[in-house]
């Protein structure tokens, strides 16, 4: 015994001491590397990585990918943080790496791409993702959206732009495609920080469309306001797409506001449409608006105006024929979408992995969203009734003590938990090792934790 320790409520000192056996705090990964051999994930990774190696020391491209993906499973948000598993010997052997790399090797793994070799390499493991989803009748709805990533050194490309939250500082513009039904990331692209949210959009969209296989279908596409474009709408139309994109509150759209005439349909909400051309629109669109009282509803958001105090308004322009009020209600289902990228920054770190090379922090950014589809992928193959976070899965999923041993010439790793989640994880690992999985058996609830 090398050292005692008393504890808080003063009973018996506990002692100190070390062991050299291979112990993990994050024996719950075990689930997701079942799912990761179910649908052959380390095969995919080395057939789309395009760099050889050529040392027979060095560690193989989509090892160090692997390695990336265990890391932000376990909670790392810098490239710094990923040596938390550094000297975790069962996590290694169970993500099948040969070593796990250093901060060194993942920086310098990354700065090897480019702009081709970002889309050669994540292109098709992005279609491969949506080749995945099931065919609805009813088709996708695809959401557009943009976020702001504020950053704090000399990194390419970041420049000041519009930083709502720190005016003034440097930060990059990423766009984001997102199938709301499947919660699944279709595209992406890191910006330069002094870029508009539409900008690009058209090519964008197209290259969006491009990735998506022959038997997913989009029916309708939302927006934001900073979509609010004609050439963005005119690519929409051209393409056949229902739309509904949030309008900016302009001062002709406030003009034209002011004179229509509201009729309720929710308690403290009007509606009212017209049809409305922005200064230089070739044609009109259809534009309605909604004003919420603010005396009925004091919580509401949107853009107050100063012809009509007490109200706050929203608007959006659209393709489609349905009500009013129906029309208001399909855009606001965004707010899930928006949710979705907050977890990417919150829950994945998708805002942390930067490089002074722009375009590795752009292949660093694409990993990770190829990792939370793979989440979502990996909780439907779990048939969670509820979707979960990735910071509640790293509780309720993976944090779990274990210690790596043997069962004669057979590792073993031997976790320790409650009985009744041991239960639920070895029905859910015999879920996902049988190939045809049984779509009737009925696998234990998860405990309550």
């Amino acid at each position: 015994m090398q050292a005692e320790l008393a504890p808080l409520d003063g009973a018996k000192a506990i002692g100190i001491t070390f062991i050299d056996k291979p112990v993990t705090a994050f024996g719950g990964l075990a689930l997701f590397v079942a799912f990761a051999q179910r649908i052959r994930l380390a095969e995919t990774l080395q057939r789309a990585l395009p760099f050889p190696v050529s040392s027979p020391n060095a560690t193989p491209p989509h090892q160090i990918l692997l390695a990336f993906f265990a890391g932000v499973l376990a909670g790392a948000r810098r490239f710094a943080q990923l040596a938390v598993l550094r000297a975790d010997e069962p996590v290694r052997q169970l993500f099948g790496l040969r070593r796990f790399p250093s901060t060194a090797t993942f920086t310098r793994f990354f700065r090897r791409f480019t702009a081709k070799s970002v889309t050669e390499t994540f292109a098709p493991l992005f279609a491969g993702c949506l080749a995945r989803l099931p065919q609805r009748s009813g088709g996708y709805t695809l959401d557009c959206d943009s976020s702001v990533f504020p950053r704090y050194g000399t990194q390419e490309e970041a420049l000041k732009g519009y930083n709502p939250k720190k005016r003034g500082r440097p930060s990059h513009h990423p766009l984001f495609a997102v199938l709301a039904e499947a919660r699944c990331i279709a595209h992406v692209w890191l910006r330069s920080g002094n870029t508009g949210a539409a900008r690009g959009a058209t090519a964008f969209l197209a290259e969006v469309r491009a990735l998506l296989p022959g038997h997913l279908h989009v029916s309708l596409v939302r927006a934001d306001s900073g979509f609010f474009a004609e050439a963005f709408l005119l690519a929409l139309e051209a393409a056949q797409l229902p739309y509904v994109v949030a309008a900016r509150f302009t001062n002709p759209l406030q003009a034209a506001g002011s004179r229509l005439a509201f009729r309720p349909f929710a308690p403290g909400l009007e509606v009212a449409e017209l049809a409305y051309q922005a200064l230089r629109w070739g044609q009109p669109r259809r534009l309605i608006v909604v004003r919420e009282e603010l005396t009925r509803r004091p919580a509401a958001r949107g853009r107050g105006l100063f012809h009509a105090p007490g109200y706050r308004f929203h608007a959006v322009v659209t393709t489609l024929t349905s009500a009013p009020e129906e029309v208001w209600r399909t855009y606001n289902g965004r707010a899930d979408t928006e949710s979705q990228l907050k977890e990417l920054k919150h829950g994945f770190g998708a805002d942390g992995f930067c490089s002074r090379r722009f375009w590795a922090t752009e292949a660093a950014l694409r990993a990770i969203c190829l990792l939370y589809n793979l989440v979502e992928a990996f909780q439907g193959a779990l048939a969670a009734r509820v979707r979960r976070t990735l910071c509640t899965l790293r509780v309720t999923v993976f944090a779990c003590g274990a210690l790596l041993g043997r069962d004669g010439r057979q590792p073993v790793l031997r976790l320790s938990r409650t009985a009744a989640w041991q239960r639920w994880l070895l029905a859910q690992l015999h879920r996902l090792l049988a190939w045809v999985p049984n779509c009737n058996a009925v696998v234990p609830a998860e405990p309550h934790l």
